[in-house]
């Protein structure tokens, strides 16, 4: 049995949002109740200062709390994002 051509792109474009939704559902993620915030000294471009010697970045610092949260049990740890669709 031949499939007609706009057949064949509609289950391309199925397979692919198919394949795309599962992969966004598959990525690790923060709980969303979890909020962490960061401050810091910075120079005058608003960088944050380096801690011990090294540079690091706005990401690094949230990181490194939320890191800090989940170890003194404030916080759970990251899970897919599908755990947080069932609740």
């Amino acid at each position: 049995m031949k499939h007609s051509r706009p057949a064949r792109i509609l289950l391309a474009c199925c397979v692919v949002a198919l394949a795309s939704f599962g992969w966004y559902g598959t990525q690790t993620v923060r709980p969303p109740d979890c909020k962490v915030a960061v401050s810091a000294f910075t120079d005058a471009d608003g960088r944050p200062l380096p801690v011990n010697g090294e540079e690091v970045t706005w990401d690094e610092l949230s990181e490194r709390a939320y890191r800090d949260m989940v170890a003194s049990g404030r916080c759970e740890p990251p899970t897919t994002r599908w755990h947080h669709w069932l609740g």
